[in-house]
């Protein structure tokens, strides 16, 4: 870039992104805005989210300011606040018009927007429906007849389901298994109500589910991407599978095409969904040597194009006019529009949202891991519970 004769440097910034077969296509954009802008995008980091969120509390410990811009989630960035940048200057009325409300309202850190949506998560299940006719049952509506169902698959020599093993998905299936049953995951001053007879019922389902085989054996080692995959490679009957994969499911050498269909989440004992939901997001940190390049690509990767790209990849979009444009195209009676439509019931009516503070991933990290030993047998549940409840206590004293 030229200005008066003389030589501008070009800036590059440094950025560290989640990857997957869920996110990695959004990012083949930052060539058009190498091109469109002279700033060069050096990828620092791709990587699972509990990897970057290590390498990103290392550096913050640290003091340390190794990226312009990140990969974060509105249930990460209240452990990262104080690093990010308050984008409230950058962000005005106009430029957040397009966007729902609650979501960016789920991207403030008490009153200041610390990160900007790139999409709303809320899983849907799937099922396998030539099995489902093979067996001569219906489409499971409670996680009581997802069990039900499951053991019909199993003794015909099929998978039931499968979700998460371990990470954050465990904690997700735990959390809607207990909110359905009315169960609470924290008091109002934020002490740990799950170790209670829903959250004792829900750890003792995901035990016993595993414990008969219903699952596939490996699923302690699993996490989202293994989950998708070993539905799509026609392994389980069931799945509740995240947005991002959809398009994987509609690619026309999807070997299930036509013998699969999508369904809510299940409810509880008492007709109540409750589908864990929350919102990745990007996000620039407060140390940033480059802050208005770092904003400028953070226009770039929340942008009506770029949102495009992530839902037609089967992101639900968090722009208004993205929706409105997936909606138009989706033909009528077509397996997009049910998509769509049950997403938006979903969101209307079941979703559960964690509460924000600032040690809530560590909270998550302890109900995983100790409950993922009660799925196989190193705990019995009710010491599960007792650990979980015990150890978070001690995360969370200074609420009391």
């Amino acid at each position: 870039m030229r200005m008066g004769g003389a030589q501008m440097p070009i800036t590059s910034l440094k950025v560290a992104l989640i990857d997957g077969p869920m996110y990695g296509p959004l990012y083949r954009s930052l060539e058009v805005f190498e091109q469109s802008t002279g700033i060069t995008v050096n990828v620092a980091f791709k990587g699972t989210h509990p990897e970057l969120n290590a390498l990103l509390k290392g550096a913050f410990e640290a003091k340390e300011c190794p990226f312009d811009l990140v990969s974060t989630h509105s249930k990460y960035a209240p452990s990262q606040a104080e690093n990010l940048l308050s984008l409230d200057p950058y962000f005005d009325e106009s430029a957040l018009a397009d966007f729902a409300p609650s979501i960016v309202e789920l991207c403030r850190v008490g009153s200041e927007l610390k990160s900007i949506p790139r999409n709303f998560d809320a899983r849907l299940m799937v099922y396998r429906t030539d099995r489902l006719a093979e067996l001569g049952i219906g489409v499971p509506e409670t996680w009581e007849q997802l069990g039900e169902a499951s053991r019909r698959a199993k003794a015909a020599g099929y998978t039931g389901l499968v979700y998460p093993g371990k990470g954050s998905g465990l904690f997700g299936t735990f959390f809607e298994l207990l909110s359905s049953e009315d169960g609470k995951l924290f008091d109002e001053r934020l002490q740990p109500a799950f170790n209670s007879a829903a959250g004792l019922a829900a750890v003792q389902r995901l035990r016993d589910w595993y414990k008969e085989g219903l699952t596939p054996e490996g699923l302690p080692e699993m996490e989202y991407d293994e989950v998708s995959t070993n539905f799509r490679e026609g392994d389980s009957t069931f799945v509740t599978d995240w947005p991002g994969y959809f398009s994987l499911y509609t690619d026309p050498a999807f070997p299930l095409a036509g013998r699969f269909d999508l369904a809510l989440t299940p409810a509880g004992s008492q007709g109540r969904r409750a589908v864990y939901c929350g919102s990745h997001s990007f996000a620039v940190l407060a140390g940033t040597q480059h802050p208005e390049q770092a904003v400028q690509l953070l226009h770039h990767l929340t942008s009506h194009e770029s949102q495009l790209i992530d839902a037609n990849h089967g992101h639900v979009p968090v722009r208004t006019s993205v929706m409105d444009k997936l909606k138009i195209a989706a033909a009528e009676d077509s397996l997009e529009a049910r998509r769509l439509s049950l997403l938006e019931e979903t969101i209307r009516t079941s979703v559960v949202i964690p509460p924000k503070f600032p040690e809530y991933p560590l909270t998550e990290d302890i109900i995983w891991q100790t409950f993922q030993s009660a799925i196989v047998g190193r705990l019995e549940p009710q010491e599960a519970l007792d650990k979980a409840a015990f150890e978070i206590g001690k995360v969370v004293e200074a609420y009391r």
